[in-house]
C-alpha cells in the first residue's frame, strides 16, 4: 500500500498503473467505510432497517484488505521488475518495521493520554503495559496489515523465483491449491458435517496470515494474463453471488444468534475472495485502453483525474495509517455515529475521514525522514 514502497515509479500513461492506482483509491475508501460502519453494525439493534443499511456498507465494501494485496503482487511480481534480496531486507522489511513500530507506538501514546486526562496524573504502569504490547506486538487491530506484509517481504525471493519460472498451469493449480486449502476449508469446516472432521486432516487449512499470500499470487497473475470473456463474467457474476452471500448470510445469522455474526465478513471466507476478484478484473477491464476514454474521459478532465487518483493511491498507507486515530478524534468530538440515518452518516464520515487524513498525508509527506520510512 505504499507509494514508494510497494511499486514501480507510477506513470500516467501507464495502464497498469492507472488500474492499481483506481483500485488502491477504492481499495482506502473501504477500509475506512468497514471501520465507520462498524459501530452501528455491532451497537444498533440487530435488523433494525439502520442496521441493515450499516451492514450493507460493511459487506460491499469488504473486498478492500484482499484487493491491497493483489495490488501489491501486482507490483511487486512483475516480471521486468528487478528485486534483489538485499533490496528486500534492507529497503522493504527495513521501511514497513519502521512504519510498525513508530505507528504502534503513536496509537499506544493515545491511549496514555486518554488515561491522563481521565485520571490526571501519569500512571507509569500504564506506560510499562504500552512498551510491553509494542515489544509482544500486541499493537492496535489495524496494524495487523503491516504483519502480513512483514511476512510476505520475506518469503517474496521465493514467490518471485516460483511466479518468474512457472507456466501458467502451474500458477493456476497453485491459485486452485489456495483457493481449496486457504479458502473454501477454514470455511466450511466451521460448519456441519465439515466441523465433524478431526485428525490430521484437520490441520489441512492454511492459517490466515500464510494465506494471503495467495492473494499477491492471484493479483500477480490475473493482472498478467489475459482471460477469456466467458471467464470474466463468470467471476463478475460470483462476485455479485460473493456480495449477497456477505449480506444475507451475516444478517441471517446475527439475527439466529442475537449478535453480530462475522464469518461471512472475514477477509479470507469465498465470498469476498470472489468479490474481491471480481472488483479487480472490472477495474482492470474498465481501465484498459479500448475502455480509457469512456472512464477516464479526455483532454483537461482527464489529466484532472488521473492526478487525483494517483495522489490518493500515494498517500494510501498514511490514510490506512492514521485513519483510526482520525475516528477516534471525532469520536471524542462527538461528531462520529449519532445512533440514527446511517445512509446519510456513514458515507459522511467516509468522506470527513478521507479528507482529514489526506491532510495529514500532505503534512508529513513534506518530511523527508518521514516520507521515506513511514508513510
Amino acid at each position: 500500500m505504499q507509494e514508494g514502497k510497494l511499486e514501480v515509479p507510477n506513470k500516467a500513461s501507464n495502464n497498469r498503473v492507472a488500474f492499481v492506482d483506481t483500485l488502491k483509491l477504492l481499495a482506502i475508501l473501504g477500509v475506512i467505510t468497514i471501520h465507520i460502519s462498524a459501530t452501528p453494525l455491532t451497537s444498533l439493534e440487530i435488523a433494525s432497517l439502520d442496521w441493515y443499511v450499516a451492514l450493507f456498507f460493511g459487506s460491499i465494501i469488504r473486498w478492500a484488505v484482499p484487493i491491497f494485496l493483489m495490488c501489491s503482487g501486482v507490483l511487486f511480481l512483475k516480471d521486468d521488475k528487478v528485486i534483489t534480496t538485499k533490496q528486500i531486507f534492507t529497503k522493504y522489511l527495513f521501511r514497513i518495521l519502521c512504519a510498525l513500530f513508530v505507528w504502534a507506538a503513536f496509537y499506544e501514546a493515545i491511549d496514555i493520554l486518554k488515561v491522563f486526562n481521565r485520571i490526571g496524573y501519569i500512571d507509569y504502569d500504564i506506560i510499562y503495559k504500552s512498551i510491553k504490547k509494542i515489544l509482544l506486538f500486541n499493537t492496535k487491530s489495524h496494524l495487523y496489515y503491516l504483519y502480513i506484509v512483514i511476512l510476505i517481504y520475506s518469503l517474496l525471493p521465493i514467490i518471485r523465483v516460483f511466479t518468474g519460472t512457472a507456466s501458467k498451469s502451474q500458477i493456476e493449480y497453485l491459485i486452485i491449491a489456495w483457493l481449496v486449502l486457504g479458502i473454501v476449508l477454514p470455511f466450511v469446516i466451521q460448519f456441519r458435517p465439515f466441523s465433524l472432521i478431526r485428525g490430521m486432516v484437520r490441520q489441512y487449512p492454511i492459517s490466515m496470515v500464510y494465506s494471503a499470500i495467495g492473494y499477491f499470487v492471484l493479483g500477480h497473475y490475473m493482472n498478467k494474463y489475459t482471460l477469456k470473456r466467458w471467464t470474466n463474467y463468470l467471476i463478475y457474476f460470483l462476485g455479485v453471488i460473493g456480495f449477497l452471500v456477505t449480506l444475507w448470510g451475516t444478517a441471517f445469522s446475527s439475527i439466529a444468534n442475537n449478535s453480530v455474526y462475522t464469518l461471512y465478513l472475514e477477509g479470507m471466507s469465498p465470498n469476498v475472495a470472489a468479490m474481491a476478484a471480481a472488483i479487480f478484473l472490472l477495474v482492470k477491464n474498465l481501465n484498459s485502453r479500448e475502455y480509457q476514454g469512456m472512464e477516464m474521459g479526455s483532454g483537461t478532465g482527464r489529466g484532472v483525474k488521473r492526478k487525483v487518483i494517483s495522489y490518493i493511491s500515494k498517500g494510501s498507507f498514511c490514510i490506512y495509517l492514521v485513519h483510526i486515530a482520525i475516528i477516534d478524534l471525532l469520536r471524542a468530538l462527538k461528531l462520529t455515529f449519532s445512533g440514527e440515518n446511517t445512509l446519510i452518516t456513514i458515507p459522511l464520515l467516509v468522506f470527513a475521514v478521507l479528507m482529514l487524513s489526506l491532510g495529514v498525508y500532505f503534512i508529513l509527506s513534506k518530511i523527508p525522514v518521514v516520507k521515506r520510512y513511514l508513510i
